[in-house]
């Protein structure tokens, strides 16, 4: 029996209270799931909707985090 990949999901670290795992599936497409993750970053930005940073989660586990930069492309200490 094959494992089935689990898709990225997003969810949003705002500006106060909890951060909520928003249930979106984004993909099982690491790229595409980044870019629309990126995407919804920035539509908060523009409409004041809060928001500090989004966050691609698989298998209930950060994979990666966006807040105009993504967490995996700059920071060192993010690698495995």
């Amino acid at each position: 029996m094959t494992k089935q990949v689990q898709p990225y999901v997003l969810s949003i670290e705002e500006t106060h209270g909890k951060s909520k795992q928003h249930g979106f599936h984004l993909s099982t497409d690491l790229k595409l799931a980044k870019q629309i993750a990126a995407e919804k970053f920035h539509a908060r930005v523009k409409y004041n909707m809060p928001v500090v940073t989004v966050a691609l989660m698989q298998n209930n586990k950060i994979v990666d985090c966006y807040d105009g930069k993504w967490a995996s492309e700059n920071y060192s200490v993010w690698e495995d």
